[in-house]
């Protein structure tokens, strides 16, 4: 007897339906997703010719949500086949796609709440049901689960629709906004559709496009997806749902996912999203299934079809990321190079401002006879920073008769005894009387005139903080030294903490070139003189430039 076979017809696959029940509700975690469950269906599975409605009514104050729609309703073998756990999409049985597959999104309500009350009207007839979180957890076997059966298609004149009741609701409050915007996110894929959430219609509104792509698969990705179309959409702005960036993965018009592909967070990544339609995952028979039972909205990676979709839309949201980030890099160099020409002549501006009342004192200074200026040698023509003194050639104005500094002598070029000096003069109008000459006569051409410039160059991290180039008297700011680098990081060269140590470099070698410009003209006696000339420069211009440095 020990060794009598068991009987091979005894052993055999069970399930118990109420635990089943239950983890399939555990998928349904917030208000949202629920709601999002039972108004889908009510979308799809409508009467030909009719334009689907879905209310709902959110009630937190009773813990209650309402979901009425005007779709086909169920007969009673219609809501038999709603409740077989597990049981083939009778649409799909037929040959229509949709988002039901195996009928699990049933058990949503008990995400949830305690109460899932369904009312159903199909060709004039009426059903009433409601099943309790209760009678669920009192079963344990495998047996079904009774419903309360409260009307069993009972005559009425009242259209097709169903009004799905869900009470004794577990969170806190609903939230009604949050459930607004994800239904609003995802009209994106039912255009025709009108949902109403309380007294709000619920509406998607596509981001402003400013260039469409469509792209075809070629060879081996066209062999595994089929001769698709995936559609890539660039916007003008960030597009500030992330839901909505990427490319939404349709089969056979029911959509499945939203994915950038493995580009997510990467730049320029936020400007795109699209759509595609791969018929061949619905048709996938495969032992792994394309799609993820849990209403989670994203395809099964280990799928080879999935992963075909996947590459081929990740390659071509790359292509078209990169060419916005080229683009991108371009406009924001124009930009910069915009900005930092304005910066520029800002610091150039106060540079002039502090070189013109500089000039001014070196008019005065060399307003006398002709002995030239009061200290060091006699001033050699062309290189006089091309100032005027009292003469006959060039129109001027007097601004003092006698001349100021000077005038007694000094004991520095070792004279004391007074001079008779000259009317000092300054610039005027074409049209004026001519009262002034060069000072440097007409030994060398004399220089442009005009102040100093400021540009930014990028001249290489090795190279100076700045360079003064006497020829066209332009301070040069490097872009590329490790100051400059550093205190822009990864902010614009408006950062006010980077135009600061601009600010600090081009007056430093202002500084330096106008004591450049004095000694080669030698105008300078000591070795120290060029150095007291540059303190005393910069301490005069930071006083100029004061407000500048303010935050």
């Amino acid at each position: 007897m020990d060794n009598q076979m068991p009987d091979k017809d005894s052993l055999y696959v069970k399930s118990h339906v109420a635990r089943d029940l239950l983890q399939n509700a555990s998928l349904f975690k917030t208000d949202k997703l629920v709601i999002w469950e039972y108004v889908s269906n009510g979308l799809q599975y409508i009467d030909e010719g009719t334009s689907p409605v879905v209310k709902v009514i959110l009630n937190s104050k009773k813990k209650q949500i309402v979901i009425m729609d005007n779709g086909r309703g169920m007969d009673w073998k219609g809501l038999q086949n709603f409740f077989i756990m597990h049981g083939e999409n009778l649409d799909r049985k037929q040959g229509k796609p949709g988002r039901g597959r195996f009928g699990t999104g049933k058990s949503a309500a008990f995400g949830i709440a305690d109460i899932l009350r369904i009312t159903t009207i199909r060709n004039g007839k009426r059903s009433k049901i409601v099943l309790h979180r209760n009678d669920i957890e009192t079963i344990n076997s495998e047996d079904p689960i009774p419903l309360t059966i409260i009307e069993a298609e009972t005559t009425t004149n009242k259209a097709n629709g169903t009004m799905i009741e869900i009470e004794n609701i577990y969170l806190k409050s609903l939230d009604q906004a949050g459930v607004i915007h994800y239904i609003e996110r995802h009209l994106a894929q039912w255009r025709h559709a009108t949902v109403y959430v309380n007294n709000h219609e619920c509406e998607f509104a596509e981001p402003p496009v400013v260039e469409t792509k469509i792209i075809h698969p070629e060879d081996s990705v066209k062999e595994k997806i089929g001769d698709v179309e995936l559609i890539i959409k660039i916007t003008g702005a960030p597009i500030a749902d992330d839901e909505l960036r990427g490319v939404s993965i349709y089969s056979k018009g029911v959509w499945h996912e939203t994915t950038l592909a493995g580009h997510q967070g990467r730049e320029m990544a936020q400007y795109i999203f699209g759509a595609i339609d791969v018929p061949k995952l619905e048709e996938d028979k495969s032992p792994i299934s394309p799609f993820d039972l849990s209403r989670s909205m994203q395809l099964n990676p280990n799928n080879e079809t999935v992963r075909f979709v996947y590459a081929f839309i990740g390659n071509e949201i790359d292509k078209v990321r990169r060419q916005l980030v080229k683009q991108e890099k371009q406009r924001r160099a124009s930009e910069e190079s915009e900005k930092l020409a304005r910066q520029a002549e800002t610091i150039a501006r106060v540079i002039n401002e502090d070189f013109d009342d500089f000039r001014q004192r070196v008019i005065r200074a060399r307003a006398k006879g002709r002995g030239g200026f009061d200290y060091g040698p006699e001033i050699k023509g062309g290189e006089d920073l091309d100032d005027l003194i009292f003469g006959s050639e060039e129109p001027a104005e007097i601004i003092e008769l006698n001349g100021e500094l000077g005038s007694n002598g000094g004991t520095r070029t070792g004279g004391t005894i007074p001079r008779e000096l000259e009317p000092q003069v300054t610039e005027a109008d074409t049209d004026a009387e001519k009262k002034g000459r060069k000072a440097g006569g007409i030994d060398k051409p004399v220089a442009a005139r005009g102040g100093f410039s400021v540009d930014f160059k990028s001249m290489g991290a090795g190279e100076s903080r700045a360079n003064y180039d006497r020829e066209v008297r332009t301070i040069y700011i490097n872009l590329d030294h490790p100051q400059l680098e550093a205190a822009k990081g990864f902010n614009s060269t408006d950062d006010p903490y980077f135009q600061k140590i601009t600010y600090e470099i081009a007056f430093s070698e202002y500084a330096i070139a106008l004591a450049a410009e004095l000694n080669s003209r030698d105008e300078y006696i000591d070795p120290s003189d060029p150095i007291i000339a540059i303190r005393e420069t910069i301490n005069r211009i930071a006083r100029k430039a004061a407000s500048m440095f303010s935050v």
